[in-house]
Order: structure tokens, then C-alpha cells, then sequence
């Protein structure tokens, strides 16, 4: 009989600690899952709060690598942008006009740009 009273203040103890707040449905919103994301990287990269890089900066970036592949993937992808994006054309065309400029020892990596221009035709 005593263990039997014992367990009921055990089970109720329990139950005021574990179900006294029940938890409302825990899932969160899309734009709270988009403010903690966006809180998650700003922690990670304080620059960020200044504004984001154009996804074609990033690429251009690759323009630098070694790898062949890399940079012709690189000048692919610019030259896809700048045809889907008329408003980024300026701005890659000095990007690829700048590395042809200072890259003149290179001329299969010249040449293939100059290729990817040609098969562009692009609306300047």
C-alpha cells in the first residue's frame, strides 16, 4: 500500500514537471526559418549585413584556377548570365576584357573566351 502512494506522488511530481507547459506545435514559420538562417550567416560572415555578392563575382573568381576545366566552366557560366541577364553584360564583359588584358601569355584560355563570345551573341 505505501509503495502503491509512493508511486502516485512520484508519477504526479513527474507529471507537474514534465506535462505542467505543454508545447504548442514547435514548428516554425518560413520566415522565422528565413530569419534564423540569415541571423546563422551573419554570425558566420559579418560582411554580409553590407549586402550579398552577385553570384557572377563569385564566379568570376575562377577565373584564376589553374585547372583548365574550372576556368572554361567559369567563362561558360558568365557568359550564360550575361545572355539571361542583360544587366550584368557590362560587367562581365570588363571582367573577361580585364583578365584577356592581363593574361596575353595565355593564349588557349584567350581563345576559348573569345569562343564563348562569339557563341554567346549576346545584345551588347
Amino acid at each position: 500500500m505505501i509503495f502503491m502512494k509512493t508511486n502516485e506522488k512520484i508519477l504526479q511530481l513527474f507529471k507537474s514537471w514534465w506535462w505542467k507547459n505543454p508545447q504548442k506545435n514547435q514548428d516554425i514559420t518560413p520566415a522565422q526559418a528565413k530569419q534564423i538562417q540569415k541571423q546563422a550567416n551573419l554570425n558566420i560572415n559579418p560582411d554580409l549585413e553590407k549586402g550579398y555578392t552577385k553570384t557572377y563575382l563569385v564566379i568570376a573568381a575562377h577565373l584564376g584556377a589553374e585547372k583548365q576545366q574550372i576556368f572554361e566552366a567559369a567563362v561558360y557560366y558568365l557568359c550564360t548570365i550575361a545572355v539571361n541577364k542583360p544587366q550584368y553584360q557590362q560587367p562581365i564583359i570588363e571582367i573577361l576584357g580585364t583578365y584577356m588584358n592581363e593574361h596575353k601569355n595565355q593564349p588557349e584560355r584567350l581563345a576559348f573566351i573569345e569562343n564563348m563570345l562569339i557563341q554567346s551573341k549576346w545584345n551588347v
